[in-house]
């Protein structure tokens, strides 16, 4: 078995890594948390995507909820809540959206 990997002979794109397989090669996804990738996970990212910082070798979740000096969620009876990359507004419990705005359900 070559190992295109190792050589010139894989063509992967940007956000991939390149796995060797018997008698070929694959591409797979960079995780989210990658701009660029040698290999799977978050601990193999070139560099960190906007939303993650790197700890030693691995891109983590920024919590924007919880780092943020001012609140990021102003509107009345909103709250932040923290996703992978990023981050929502929604309405506190007991609210709903309507018309844009939070109100009691």
């Amino acid at each position: 078995d070559v190992d295109e990997c190792g050589t010139e002979m894989a063509h992967c794109r940007a956000n991939q890594f390149c796995v060797n397989t018997e008698g070929s090669y694959e591409c797979r996804d960079c995780s989210t948390a990658c701009i660029g990738c040698m290999g799977a996970g978050p601990a193999r990212c070139k560099k960190c995507n906007k939303g993650y910082w790197r700890d030693g070798a691995k891109c983590l979740d920024v919590d924007e909820c919880a780092s943020a000096e001012e609140p990021v969620c102003t509107a009345a009876q909103e709250v932040c809540e923290n996703t992978e990359g990023g981050y929502r507004c929604v309405c506190a419990p007991g609210h709903v959206r309507r018309d844009g705005q939070c109100v009691e359900d």
